[in-house]
């Protein structure tokens, strides 16, 4: 059904009323993957009914799905005492308040005058401080109980980083749709967040908890300036410790925006990135995602303020030249904006220490343009 939905929006549209109701029973079944499907199915059928229901005023009539399926996510949430069930409720939410805020239109009035945004932002918070149903006798550091042998406890910590990559997806998705208006509402979060990033909590969890945060500023904007200085001492801390990939580059992504939105706040913690970044730009680190993510938050450094790290003489100079030697990107191409958006920048920049990297700059945009020549071909 949710394949019909889905991929048969058109012909499936008249049969939505049908099924809504019939799915949010499921969603509370006493199988957890029926209630896991029945969520994926409901954030389906919400979808298609987005689809046939087009803005300005027309969505109106797509919000009888949407509030089925975050009614069903929030019970979850509250209720459900399965991890995997509650991470697809609000993996599920997430993509009908994206679909929802996508669509335009009266949808993201309904959202807020509904409760939903509300709502979920409370059960996201209770998630993150460990007080969800389904985390009843997780621990402080995110392990399992007491007296458990260690692969049993790697289980446990497995299943609470899922739920925390439920509040991964769905917190983001509902400060997009908030903007800035959600800053206060975030301070509670963003003080839980912080607390998963400890060095007493397991690299999985303090990776997802930076890429939540991350992208939950990137949403509010210029809005997050207080949180920056709170949180990049962390991000600098695992740009030098962490053991794991995924964290590193986690954390470098993540202290480059910082560094973006900050603004003032973060101009204190522009020469100790400036180090990090140099020993993650260089071959000394052998994941090249990792290496692509260190390129762009240098591109982000370099940037910030009319390009005030290149006249630096402890930041500019050295920084430059790693950055431009770490391109063209080979892996995370989401961040070329960022990445070559730094080359132009520092093109603008008219610095005269910049001249000497003219020829290495040409050939970089040579090599990124034949690069997505390349890609488009195959």
């Amino acid at each position: 059904m949710a394949s019909y939905a889905h991929h048969c929006p058109v012909a499936f549209r008249g049969y939505i009323d049908q099924f809504v109701d019939k799915m949010g029973n499921m969603a509370d079944y006493m199988h957890e993957m029926v209630r896991m499907q029945a969520h994926a199915a409901l954030a389906r059928l919400a979808q298609c009914a987005l689809l046939g229901a087009p803005p300005p005023t027309g969505n109106l009539s797509a919000m009888p799905a949407v509030d089925a399926a975050l009614n069903a996510a929030q019970r979850a949430m509250l209720e459900d005492d399965d991890r995997d069930a509650v991470a697809a409720a609000m993996e599920a939410a997430a993509e009908v308040v994206k679909s929802v805020g996508a669509a335009a239109g009266g949808g993201i009035a309904h959202l807020h005058s509904a409760g939903h945004i509300t709502g979920l932002a409370d059960h996201c918070l209770a998630v993150l401080e460990g007080r969800a149903m389904c985390q009843e006798g997780e621990d402080e550091d995110g392990g399992g109980g007491a007296g458990g042998e260690d692969e049993e406890e790697d289980e446990e910590a497995e299943l609470g980083q899922i739920v925390l990559e439920g509040c991964a997806e769905l917190l983001p998705a509902l400060a997009t749709i908030a903007g800035a208006s959600f800053a206060p509402a975030f301070k509670p979060h963003f003080a839980a967040l912080l607390r998963r990033t400890g060095a007493n909590r397991p690299e999985g969890q303090r990776s997802v908890a930076y890429a939540t945060l991350v992208e939950v500023v990137r949403a509010i904007g210029s809005a997050a300036t207080p949180v920056v200085p709170l949180a990049l001492p962390g991000c600098l801390r695992e740009l030098r410790a962490a053991e794991t990939a995924g964290l590193r580059r986690n954390c470098t992504y993540c202290a480059g925006v910082m560094v973006e939105v900050g603004g003032a706040a973060a101009a204190p913690f522009h020469g100790a990135l400036a180090q990090a970044l140099a020993h993650l730009l260089s071959s000394k680190e052998p994941d090249r995602g990792v290496r692509d993510n260190a390129a762009s938050s240098a591109a982000r450094l370099l940037s910030v303020d009319g390009c005030a790290a290149v006249r630096d003489p402890a930041v500019g100079p050295p920084l430059v030249s790693l950055f431009l030697a770490a391109l063209p990107l080979v892996e995370d191409f989401e961040e070329a904006a960022s990445a070559y958006g730094g080359v132009c920048a520092l093109l603008r920049s008219g610095d005269p220490g910049v001249s000497a990297h003219v020829p290495r700059m040409l050939q970089v945009s040579a090599d990124a343009t034949s690069g997505v020549i390349l890609n488009s071909e195959t």
